[in-house]
């Protein structure tokens, strides 16, 4: 893709954004051929909309695939606040890791020891999800990586303890008299897996993260779906909660 055609892309997919709308797929010509053409529509997403990275998502690549995308949007207290308007909402319950100290890109790896020592707070949080685009547009992971994969922002709830987060755990979810109880257990049992390989990632194309960002690195529980304008609270085990709704607001451009 030409550099134009990427920007093109990314303009395409944040006009649908502003408008909280799904997208159709994108023209032939603008979809997105290989990981680094994904990636670099995604960071010009940001770029259009006039977001700032606040922080970034994660999880273990495979040979095909780079699971990361920038947070531009944090929440918390009383509302989830969504764009996209529905009677169900998506969320992912996780873990967040506030940085203390910047990781600056640099030609020699970091090592686990090192971004360890760079988390300055673990929370509970809410990864809150959207479609961005329509169920029938017949997208690929490609497609999904340029739009953000499904990020639409991060809700903090509360400091874990330093004694942190057993492998497994219940969570259960309470709303409107009701009770769902689900296994709650990392994808890739380390939380910090994910962490490790995002800071090395982003580093080998020049780019640090800085201190006050967040990351999270995936759901303990998949995609957990709860009615709209309606009191939830999820308890994680025995080391914490998070009461909140969620709702929809139009998004300020």
């Amino acid at each position: 893709m030409t550099p134009e055609n990427i920007q093109r892309s990314a303009a395409w997919l944040a006009e649908y954004r502003r408008r909280g709308e799904a997208a159709p797929l994108l023209p032939a010509e603008l979809r997105p051929t290989s990981l680094s053409e994904a990636f670099a529509i995604q960071q010009w997403l940001f770029i259009e909309l006039d977001w700032p990275v606040v922080g970034w998502k994660a999880g273990l690549p495979a040979p095909d695939k780079w699971v990361l995308a920038p947070i531009a949007n944090l929440q918390q207290g009383e509302l989830c606040l969504f764009e996209q308007q529905s009677e169900q909402y998506s969320i992912e319950p996780e873990l967040a890791f506030l940085l203390a100290t910047d990781l600056p890109a640099r030609a020699e790896p970091y090592s686990e020891a090192e971004v360890k020592a760079a988390i300055g707070a673990t929370h509970l949080a809410l990864e809150l999800i959207i479609r961005p685009y329509r169920a029938d547009a017949g997208v690929e992971f490609l497609d999904q990586l340029a739009a953000g994969l499904f990020n639409q922002g991060l809700y903090i709830g509360p400091v874990v303890a330093e004694h942190g987060v057993p492998e497994k755990f219940e969570l259960v979810l309470e709303y409107s008299g009701q009770q769902q109880r689900l296994e709650a257990q990392h994808p890739n049992q380390d939380p910090l897996l994910p962490l490790y390989w995002l800071v090395n990632n982003l580093s080998s194309q020049g780019i640090g993260l800085k201190q006050g960002e967040w990351v999270i690195t995936g759901s303990y529980a998949g995609v957990v779906q709860v009615p709209s304008d309606t009191e939830l609270k999820l308890q994680f085990g025995s080391f914490g909660h998070i009461n909140t709704q969620c709702s929809h607001r139009a998004m300020i451009s």
